[in-house]
């Protein structure tokens, strides 16, 4: 599975990222991070607005990390409907995902996607961790 960093994003904002943590633990989940959803991550944080972003994303970053599985997938895939996003579908062909989870319209549009695109209302649905 590899998880939008708009995804990450939403849970960071409603300073939820411990059920995404949870979920993907008390699941067992095989998450595909890269390095390019981690920079993401640390820069669209800092427009959230709270206070203290930065040691907020000095420890969310760690949290993530340590759930997910680190890969540096080869630039490749080119048919993303957003160009931005193709390497979204490099790290799930290469790591073998068999879902990308966004909450990008386009991307949830994208019929002919070679990976099957899911929003948040399905994980939450799919992977539910007690409040």
């Amino acid at each position: 599975m590899v998880i939008d960093t708009n995804v990450y994003l939403t849970y960071i904002t409603y300073s939820k990222l411990y059920r995404l943590v949870n979920a993907i633990t008390l699941f067992d989940l095989k998450v595909y991070i890269s390095e390019n959803i981690i920079e993401e991550i640390a820069r669209n944080a800092k427009k959230i607005g709270k206070e203290n972003i930065d040691d907020i994303i000095d420890s969310l970053i760690p949290s993530i990390l340590a759930v997910t599985i680190k890969v540096d997938p080869v630039p490749s895939f080119s048919l993303s409907p957003d160009k931005k996003d193709n390497f979204l579908f490099d790290l799930a062909i290469q790591s073998n995902s068999s879902v990308i989870v966004t909450q990008e319209k386009v991307l949830l549009q994208f019929s002919t996607s070679p990976i099957p695109i899911k929003d948040i209302k399905w994980f939450k649905e799919t992977y539910p961790v007690p409040l």
